[in-house]
């Protein structure tokens, strides 16, 4: 049904990208925080000494921990695209420009492809590969997935709005 939608460009995709930025960083202070609360609350409980740091932040910024919170960050940014990817084909950004991402078949994407996208977008700049392969509209996430975002009508929005509540 939309796998014959138009591709997206490079402008829409950027806008869909701010936008999602600015629920993604919610997304990581929400993450920081919880990570923050673990390590207070093991404090607390006699579990984890922190007397050798400065303070909490101290703890996360050295050694084995420093990189395994920043793989935990990176994973609730990595969860937060998957999660939308595979409920509904579109983060918010998305669904405000009117973007819907899937198979190049017009499939639902896997969880393997969305995990995989997104850590392959590379922060956004995998796009600026549009303007390497002018035409095809395929950014590098999409050619190395075999996925595709496509521009919707107004219409097909409102029908897979419609399909989403039904189900």
């Amino acid at each position: 049904m939309f796998e014959q939608a138009p591709r997206a460009g490079f402008a829409r995709r950027l806008a869909a990208i701010i936008y999602d930025v600015l629920v993604l960083c919610a997304v990581i202070m929400a993450a920081a925080g919880l990570a923050f609360a673990l390590v207070i609350g093991l404090e607390k409980t006699g579990l984890l000494d922190l007397s050798a740091y400065e303070d909490t932040a101290a703890f996360f910024g050295q050694g084995l921990q420093r990189w395994l919170y920043l793989l935990y960050l990176l994973s609730a940014g990595v969860g937060f695209y998957a999660y939308f990817w595979l409920r509904a084909g579109q983060t918010l950004g998305m669904k405000a420009w009117r973007l819907l991402l899937l198979q190049q078949n017009g499939q639902q994407l896997t969880p393997a492809q969305a995990i995989l996208r997104a850590l392959l977008a590379l922060g956004g700049l995998g796009n600026f590969w549009l303007f390497l392969r002018w035409g095809k509209g395929l950014a590098l996430q999409d050619q190395l997935t075999n996925t595709q975002m496509v521009l919707i009508s107004k219409e097909q929005s409102k029908q897979l709005n419609l399909y989403k509540t039904a189900r």
